[in-house]
């Protein structure tokens, strides 16, 4: 073995050897014009699960996709790293060409929009509406209001984008100050509308202010419509949970008699791959089959 082991050493110092030749000597008959510093390691060994999240992607008409990203503060070359490797993954997962969009806050300042790195600069589209200013809008709207004009869906519509606009307000004040525009008597605008409206803000909001100032903002929100649609969506996942317990229910009871998933998927008239994880999941709480426990296994394994 110690021989072996020696053996393998000493092929690793002359292909090192060998690599350090072709890259000092070589590289110039071969037009690559760069001197070398050093030879790091070829083995790039990383023992961890990667979850690329991006804010927004979008397939447009034309074919491409379209990838918007948030930025509060810059837009750095570290950022456009990780842009170009999410429309790495985007384009080949789908197929498609990817254009990322990167929509600044109006303080935003630097803002970098090229990645000079290699043969391919990689660049993105950032979104920006400094020639906008946020509060000369809503005096205007304030002003339309007070002199008793009806305020319309393109009125209000801009409002939206306040975050993204120059101005001295801080974005909270923003988005709390759109929030009480949409919701006056004399807009017009119906409930669906002001959800939408609202969510945009509630969005922009879990974008762009830290974690105080969103917790006032969500205690605001939580008294509109928009809390309203919040709440209808957990009642529909209670629901959703309350039709998930029953099933497993039905599952484990048939486990108990000793009945197998393929006949359980029978009885029940379900999907075998479901019935399989559910069994597969009731398995670790037998013999109590405890309802809520393997509801809890099943939701850990889908996060």
């Amino acid at each position: 073995m110690e021989k072996n082991y020696s053996k393998m050493q000493l092929e690793d110092k002359a292909l090192k050897k060998a690599t350090m030749y072709f890259g000092q000597e070589l590289l110039p008959y071969l037009k690559v014009n760069k001197k070398i510093r050093r030879m790091l390691p070829t083995e790039q060994i990383r023992l961890e699960a990667v979850k690329a999240m991006e804010d927004i992607l979008f397939e447009m008409e034309d074919g491409t996709l379209a990838h918007f990203e948030f930025e509060s503060v810059e837009v750095t070359q570290d950022d456009l790293r990780r842009f170009r490797m999410y429309d790495a993954y985007t384009g080949q997962t789908h197929k498609k060409s990817v254009i990322t969009y990167v929509i600044c806050s109006g303080k935003a300042g630097n803002i970098q929009s090229t990645l000079p790195d290699g043969l391919n600069p990689y660049h993105i589209i950032p979104l920006q509406m400094k020639q906008e200013d946020a509060d000369t809008l809503f005096l205007k709207l304030k002003g339309k209001a007070a002199a008793g004009k009806t305020l319309t869906k393109q009125d209000l519509a801009p409002l939206l984008l306040t975050p993204l606009m120059s101005g001295h307000s801080a974005i909270k004040d923003r988005l709390l100050e759109a929030r009480q525009l949409l919701n006056m008597d004399n807009s017009r605008l119906n409930k669906a509308e002001r959800q939408n409206m609202e969510g945009v803000l509630y969005a922009f909001a879990c974008k762009f202010l830290n974690k105080e100032d969103l917790n006032e903002i969500k205690e605001v929100l939580s008294m509109t419509v928009l809390g309203e649609m919040i709440w209808n969506d957990g009642q529909e996942k209670g629901l959703e949970k309350g039709a998930d317990i029953k099933l497993i229910n039905q599952i484990s009871r048939k486990l108990q008699k000793g009945k197998a998933p393929e006949q359980i998927a029978e009885d029940l008239d379900e999907e075998l791959t479901l019935v399989k994880s559910i069994c597969e999941a009731a398995a670790k709480c037998a013999p109590e089959y405890n309802s809520e426990e393997i509801y809890r296994i099943l939701k850990a394994a889908k996060e």
